[in-house]
């Protein structure tokens, strides 16, 4: 297996063993590129000149042993030595003599056919080289056949070029493999079956995943092997493979090696008279090199065969070299006006490889500038984690203060889209920049969409009371409306034209949609089922192709609201599934009402009760339940509490969303409707809405009417409940007018008929 495709090589090896048997001697260099396989061919024709009577002394020059003199001369003298007594006395002779080697050799061909072999040529010693030199020029008229075996220098000392060019030594070159020698080595391989048509149908993958080259044949075959018992039926690069790919690369010379380098990092970017650049030498000096990795089979069309190589070179790379190489690869591209991403993804490597290596480098001014750039262009064509890796790169880098502005912004929003829970470390730094920002920039307006998918609702509302009444501005506004009526201008109705605006910004990527769900529900509950049908397909089924997890999840959360709205439970309860294993629920922040409320009612439609109960064990922070988000999280819970026979604790969810739309003043509609689920619970408990006429009053009503009942004066109430007197006077204006009542006469006979505490004790105030 190890000589396929070599076999005319080794029959010209015979012939000139023949020439020696007859006394005509005679010198042969194999010559190949790493992993061709010319160890092999010297080690295979080795034993059959031994087996066929011939004497065979071996040597192997090393790179570790290049400067220590006769090196190789001894090596063979000693193996000499070994055949018996050197004739002569040659042994004794002193061998830094250029004959000394000849001598010896000429005594022990004497006898019979000598065969010489050294390989690894190309790391002789210089007196080793001078005497084998001497050795060339006199083998005519002995038995000796010396072969050498090496890879092609560029520049070799000048004996040993003189020993490869001598006219006595014959060229035995080797080349990478066809094609149809790569079939019969996979047709004579270990995994072979010997069927030369079913070696013939992959040998097409194989010759092009190696070039040919035997080295990585082996590897891959290797590779091949450890995937079974299931082997795929194209080539896989694995551990083998690699390690073939940093051998064939360990025997070039430096200048091939540091090319090979230079072609994995600048990957797809690669042209001639960049890597000239990058290499720091003319281009035609670059020629021979590519010349050399291609003979290899390591190069195809200039470039490396494919990522599996690359991979592998990459890997050889020390912490320190890598960095290195992609600091230059982002000098080189910049100054050749590459774009901003090209740039800055080499500027990542480098700052990565260095944080391996535990150091530092210096950063050149226009380092931190191009990393932002290059997060602008990732961020609309849906690459949102690597915007990300491109701006904490820059936040990271030693830039003496030259920061754009809005970076951390850019970060923040950036990180949304990659992992919504990772904004958090990022929320006091955001609130700093909405208070400093205008208004008319995006960037404005993505740190308040962040600050509210978080529940940092009163920042945002200050910082939008002072906005001015510019397009952002009425984004933000509208959405934190929508989304916490309370901490802004409260909205009797929603305008559905404005909701529609800051769907349009959100659909076509403009700004994060924290608040998609709640815009969608406010759609919903004015009446705009089609208008929110529409958009939730939109969000949900028309994603572009970079479309991150967090927008999907959002996408498909209102999918979930607008199904389990119009009564398609089955679907709703898939789409808030998905939805929440789409992300998790820190990542989700106060949006995470929006799919628990709509898995819990469609559970809940579903007598699955369990599930319900599964859904409403997941954690849900506290400003949650000042959103919209929160109302219907918690008509959801209440509806599934009553299902399940706690009517009590049912009716004070349901007195909760009472409470928030009070506070919202906003009526209850259709799908705020509490009204009719606190009814059934008052039914189940023994009771009426009728029979509770304080069920329609908001907590603060509570206090006041019962204070008010018990006789206090307006002023007494308001010292009690730390308000003002007006204040009061407002929570008993709707006191009276919910209660159909005038005065504090029909107040007090009705807490006389509905005792707020038990008998015989003062009502309670709650």
């Amino acid at each position: 297996m190890e000589l396929i495709g070599r076999e005319d090589r080794l029959r010209l090896l015979e012939g000139l063993l023949t020439d020696a048997r007859q006394g005509r001697g005679s010198a042969a260099v194999i010559t190949g590129s790493p992993g061709t396989g010319k160890s092999a061919v010297l080690r295979a024709f080795a034993d059959r000149a031994a087996g066929a009577g011939a004497t065979v002394l071996s040597a192997c020059a090393t790179e570790a042993e290049s400067d220590l003199p006769l090196g190789v001369v001894g090596q063979l003298l000693s193996s000499a030595a070994g055949t018996g007594p050197a004739p002569g006395g040659a042994g004794d002779g002193d061998a830094s003599r250029p004959e000394a080697l000849y001598e010896a050799l000429r005594a022990l061909g004497a006898r019979r056919p000598l065969v010489v072999t050294v390989d690894d040529v190309h790391h002789t010693d210089e007196p080793s080289a001078r005497c084998l030199l001497y050795l060339c020029g006199r083998l005519a008229a002995t038995g000796i056949l010396l072969v050498l075996a090496g890879r092609p220098r560029t520049a070799p000392s000048l004996p040993l070029a003189e020993v490869l060019r001598h006219p006595r030594c014959v060229p035995v070159p080797l080349r990478t493999l066809s094609e149809d020698a790569v079939a019969e080595f996979l047709r004579a391989g270990p995994a072979g079956t010997g069927d030369a048509e079913a070696a013939r149908r992959p040998a097409a993958d194989w010759h092009r995943f190696t070039g040919g080259n035997p080295r990585l044949l082996h590897g891959l075959l290797a590779d091949h092997r450890d995937c079974g018992p299931v082997r795929p039926t194209r080539p896989v690069a694995g551990t083998a493979f690699r390690r073939a790919v940093v051998g064939c690369l360990s025997g070039a010379e430096t200048p091939v090696t540091q090319t090979a380098k230079a072609l994995a990092v600048l990957a797809d970017q690669v042209t001639l008279t960049l890597l000239a650049r990058f290499l720091g030498v003319p281009e035609r000096a670059v020629v021979p090199r590519l010349a050399a990795l291609e003979a290899t089979g390591l190069l195809d069309a200039g470039r490396l065969r494919h990522q599996g190589v690359s991979a592998a070179v990459l890997e050889w790379l020390t912490a320190e070299e890598s960095a290195r190489l992609h600091a230059r690869a982002a000098r080189v591209l910049y100054d050749h006006g590459a774009e901003p991403p090209a740039v800055a993804g080499h500027l990542v490597a480098a700052e990565a490889a260095r944080a391996a290596d535990g150091g530092a480098g210096d950063t050149p001014a226009w380092a931190v500038p191009v990393l932002a750039e290059a997060a602008r262009h990732a961020m609309p064509a849906g690459q949102a984690r690597r915007a990300a890796e491109f701006l904490r790169t820059a936040h990271r880098l030693r830039d003496g203060g030259r920061r754009p502005d809005g970076m951390l912004t850019a970060l923040a929003r950036a990180e949304w889209e990659s992992d919504p829970a990772s904004v958090i470390r990022h929320l006091p730094a955001l609130e700093r920049d909405l208070a400093a920002g205008r208004p008319d920039d995006g960037r404005w307006a993505e740190a308040a969409a962040l600050l509210l998918w978080h529940g940092r609702y009163e920042t945002v509302a200050r910082g939008a009371a002072g906005a001015g009444d510019g397009p952002r501005a009425r984004e933000v506004r509208t959405a934190l409306g929508h989304l916490c009526p309370g901490a802004g201008r409260p909205s009797a109705e929603p305008d559905p034209d404005a909701v529609e605006r800051v769907l349009e910004s959100v659909a076509h990527a403009l700004a994060p949609p924290p608040s998609v769900p709640a815009l969608l529900v406010a759609l919903l509950y004015a009446g705009e089922t089609e208008r929110a049908a529409r958009w939730c397909e939109l969000t949900a089924g028309a994603q572009p192709a970079g479309t991150t997890a967090a927008r999907q999840a959002v996408a498909v959360a209102a999918a979930a609201v607008l199904h389990v709205r119009t009564g398609s439970y089955d679907t709703g309860a898939a789409h808030a599934a998905r939805a929440l294993s789409l992300m998790s629920p820190a990542a989700w922040g106060v949006a995470v009402g929006m799919p628990l409320a709509a898995g819990v009612r469609a559970a809940t439609a579903r007598q699955e009760h369990e599930e319900a109960a599964r859904l409403l064990r997941v954690p849900v922070p506290d400003t949650m339940f000042r959103t919209r988000a929160g109302l219907h999280y918690l008509l959801a819970r209440g509806g599934h509490l009553l299902a399940a026979g706690r009517a009590r604790t049912a009716l004070a969810d349901f007195h909760a969303c009472r409470d928030l739309l009070a506070d919202w003043g906003e009526p209850a509609r259709d799908g705020t409707d509490w009204h009719t689920p606190a009814d059934e619970a008052l039914r189940r408990l023994g009771d009426t809405q009728d029979g509770d006429p304080a069920a329609v009053l908001t907590r603060a009503e509570r206090r006041v009417a019962m204070l008010a009942a018990a006789g206090c004066t307006n002023r007494a109430i308001a010292a009690r409940l730390y308000v003002t007197p007006s204040t009061v006077e407002q929570h008993l204006t709707h006191v009276y007018r919910k209660l159909r009542v005038t005065s504090r006469g029909d107040l007090a006979r009705l807490s006389a008929v509905h005792p707020a505490g038990t008998a015989g004790t003062a009502p309670q105030v709650y």
